[in-house]
């Protein structure tokens, strides 16, 4: 029998189809809830899913960090590569990339706006001493994984050490049982293909998950309606699992649990369908994957001969398989070398019933990019230069052009546990296609064997995912456009008139209070205007102005920041085990050595807790108020309820006099000139002090009991407190409101004219290596006590593949751990780890 092959991409299968009356179902995946008014024809599948795919292409990210933990105090310096989601190149898309930390209350500690060229940036952060011990994350996500997926913006979790603890357990799978005990762990089970049915034998996968996110081992049995055991069952790796089992008609199936620190339950399996089919897939063999459909008896004589097909997904392109129901068993064997390395998708359609069945499954092609290392001596001693070349081929042994990222640890000092390490291989082959938090996931990329495939599918079975949805794909009405990447920086806003409405076609033009050109945008329909693809550093000074179609600037303009993603919700234990412990020890002897040698006398303070006001969290903030540098700080909260915001500070704010002039309260007024209505100008009261307003400079003629009761703290900064604000022996008065008020940074009005602080791209940190040859006494008198030996986020190989770096030793000795991460302009990946010995 001959099955047709259609291919909307120059993708060639080697395909063996055969029929068989009994055969062996293997994996599961997740049950899909397709909900079709209408379902298509097949010939529209692959042209509708190609542009869906075009339309809806999102990005991925991979961090590679210097180190795997930190200490309070140290700086954590990360490499980024942004890559297309469909294949594996860097990404030409977007020119930003958003980095935040995320601190153990699960509030943004530090944001970072960097720029991304050629699709990779690097940055740091500095971490301060005075954070609490504990897990934190950093987050990373370009505007185009925003609005697609939530599932796309990615988390790392960053365990700190700190003098400053606080309540922490030694191990995170087993020590806390007084936690795990009062909560029942959470187990799912998955029916291969996503369908149960009757006389069909059927592979059922199931993961157990405690209370704090992790895996927790189980065993059990299921048993039938009368009581009768139909198997047992046990977790084999990471609280995950599987069991076969064939339901019967008219039966029901419940799985008695005992976990691994006691605790029972008891839960029913899915409820067997009486008429279906279901699909497996074998992927134990290297070369190739074998496919199983099978048809109970009554959806086959329901459906005998009728049309169906498989379309599989790799690597951004799709492969149509067609076959008619002639037989209830059918297999097909697919070469694997025609597939992408990764994730791959198998889904079961009907000419008639849309999808019924889907199946992910791990492709390991073996075709990561060749990393040789050459060190100039195979030992070292303390302090002595090493010298690394570094040569990249690709699978066919050619040299390669690469982008690369290199690190070296003390691994005395900083201990790696090498299955859980996040590498550019578990970021963008496996747990960025994948659903659900993937324990140890480099696990699976450590070694080749059929032990770690069978188990790496095991993680293919129960956490199901797809960068799409059938619906959205079939449904054009439900086609879900990207969302716009950001090429550059972007100040943006509205316009409106003082009546409040929109300005229609009025000019805005954005300055810059250094100097260079000014830009200017027409406001749209709504008022709004964007500044688009704008290159500048850190904090920037601009003032935003507009006017009406007249040429006036009787305006307002509201300033909007950037609206920050909703932040994922964490269910983690912070874990605190003797690696971590060993490495706090070693930084605050770090820190000590850096106090008292080399000539350098210090005196170590008592421990100040400072807390900072941070800007909120919904919206990023355009310049920080002056917590810290306050001559007075007055919180709402301790004075009067009711009535004006000048009546509240009246006697209270000192050196502050409120003036009303027109029903407009300004403070310590001075005379100021504004246009009236004849377009003439007249001589006007306006603010003394400069207006701060959750971070943003206001107008001179700002009317502070606008702010009304939303204030939560005010901030009076005179003579050199000022300065922060450029307002040397001036005054500023900075008001913060209250979060979760109508008053929001993106609602703060000024007139005509509106001074802002933009918050432009981060410069990052050169790391730093010493030179010993240069400064020998300096090697001497002072000690070295880095952690992580040096750090290179800009290894870049030529056309013949080759690369050069050096660092110089510490004083440490033991193993020294040299990893390299990168990808080729073809998108391959290259990961190598090398160690050296230091005595």
């Amino acid at each position: 029998m001959r099955y047709a092959l259609a291919l909307f991409t120059p993708l060639i299968f080697l395909v063996t189809i055969s029929l068989a009356q009994d055969t062996q179902s293997l994996n599961s995946g997740q049950p899909k809830n397709i909900d079709e008014n209408k379902i298509t024809s097949q010939d529209s599948i692959i042209p509708r899913l190609k542009t869906y795919l075009q339309k809806s292409q999102t990005e991925k990210i991979h961090l590679q960090f210097d180190k795997p933990y930190y200490a309070a105090g140290d700086t954590i310096y990360f490499k980024s590569y942004v890559l297309t989601n469909l294949r594996h190149k860097l990404s030409a898309e977007s020119g930003v990339l958003h980095v935040d930390l995320i601190n153990t209350r699960n509030k943004i500690e530090k944001s970072l706006l960097l720029k991304i060229v050629g699709g990779v940036t690097s940055g740091d952060l500095t971490l301060p001493d005075s954070l609490q011990e504990g897990e934190y994350r950093v987050r990373a996500y370009t505007n185009l994984m925003v609005t697609a997926d939530k599932e796309n913006i990615r988390y790392y979790n960053i365990l700190i050490a700190s003098a400053k603890k606080k309540n922490v357990i030694e191990d995170g799978r087993n020590a806390d049982k007084t936690r795990v005990s009062r909560f029942k762990p959470d187990i799912q089970f998955f029916p291969e293909g996503g369908t149960f049915v009757e006389d069909v034998k059927c592979k059922i996968a199931f993961k157990a998950i405690a209370q704090n996110g992790l895996g927790v081992d189980v065993k059990g049995r299921v048993l039938d309606n009368t009581g009768k055991i139909v198997c047992q069952f046990e977790s084999s790796h990471l609280a995950m699992g599987y069991f076969y089992i064939t339901p019967k008609e008219q039966t029901t199936y419940k799985a008695e649990l005992t976990y691994a620190d006691g605790v029972q339950d008891s839960v029913s399996l899915p409820v067997s369908d009486t008429e279906g089919i279901n699909l497996s897939v074998n992927n134990d063999s290297l070369p190739k994957v074998s496919l199983t459909v099978t048809a109970n008896k009554l959806y086959y004589q329901q459906h005998k001969d009728a049309k169906y097909f498989l379309l599989l997904y790799s690597g951004g392109t799709a492969t149509k398989i067609e076959f008619r129901l002639d037989s209830n068993v059918t297999t097909l064997d697919i070469a694997k070398r025609h597939l992408f390395t990764g994730v791959n998708t198998i889904t079961l359609f009907s000419d008639a019933e849309g999808p019924l069945c889907e199946r992910l499954f791990f492709v390991q092609n073996f075709d990561q990019l060749s990393l040789l290392i050459s060190p100039d001596k195979k030992k070292y001693s303390p302090h002595q230069k090493v010298s690394i070349a570094l040569e990249a081929k690709n699978r066919a042994d050619s040299s390669v052009m690469g982008n690369f990222s290199v690190t070296v640890v003390n691994e005395k000092i900083v201990p790696v546990d090498e299955n859980s390490e996040t590498t550019i291989m578990t970021d963008l082959l496996l747990t960025s296609d994948v659903k659900g938090y993937v324990e140890q996931p480099n696990y699976y990329f450590n070694e080749n064997s059929e032990e770690r495939l069978k188990k790496l599918d095991l993680v293919m079975l129960t956490h199901g995912y797809r960068c799409f949805e059938w619906s959205d794909v079939l449904n054009d009405k439900n086609l879900i456009l990207r969302n716009e990447p950001e090429k550059g920086l972007e100040i943006k806003g509205q316009a409106l008139t003082l009546t409040g409405k929109p300005l229609k076609n009025g000019t805005v033009s954005l300055i810059s209070a250094t100097g260079g050109p000014v830009l200017s945008e027409q406001a749209n329909s709504y008022g709004e205007f964007k500044f688009s693809n704008l290159d500048f550093s850190d904090s920037t000074r601009f003032i935003l102005q507009a006017s009406n179609i007249n040429g006036r600037n009787n305006t307002k303009l509201v300033y909007k920041s950037d609206k920050i993603p909703e932040i994922s919700t964490f269910f983690s234990d912070t874990i605190v085990n003797q690696k971590l412990s060993t490495y706090l020890k070693h930084s605050t002897n770090a820190l000590n050595q850096s106090l008292s040698k080399g000539g350098i006398k210090g005196i170590m303070l008592k421990q100040v807790d400072v807390r900072e006001v941070k800007p909120k969290d919904n919206y990023r903030s355009s310049v920080l108020c002056g917590a810290g540098h306050a001559t007075q700080v007055i919180h709402m909260d301790q004075i009067m309820t009711g009535g004006l915001l000048s009546d509240k500070l009246n006697g209270i704010a000192r050196g502050i006099k409120f003036v009303n002039y027109g029903g407009r309260m300004i403070v310590n007024p001075t005379v100021g000139f504004t246009p009236n209505n004849q377009g003439s100008a007249k001589a006007v009261p306006k603010n003394g002090a400069l207006i701060i307003v959750d971070g943003a400079e206001m107008d001179s003629y700002f009317d502070i009991n606008s702010l009304a009761n939303d204030v939560e703290t005010v901030e009076i900064l005179k003579g050199a407190d000022a300065s922060i604000y450029g307002m040397n022996g001036g005054l500023v008065i900075a008001f913060t409101t209250k979060i979760g008020k109508a008053m929001d940074i993106k609602d703060i009005h000024s007139f005509g004219v509106l001074p802002i602080i933009a918050r432009g791209y981060h410069k990052a940190k050169k790391f730093y290596s010493p030179q010993y040859n240069s400064t020998p006494d300096t090697s001497i008198n002072r000690k070295d006590l880095r952690s992580t030996i040096y750090w290179n986020p800009e290894l870049v190989t030529d056309k013949n593949g080759n690369g050069v770096f050096s660092f110089y030793n510490a004083d440490g000795v033991g193993k020294y751990r040299v990893t390299i991460e990168g990808i080729d302009s073809n998108g391959n990946l290259g990961r190598k780890v090398y160690r050296y010995d230091v005595n």
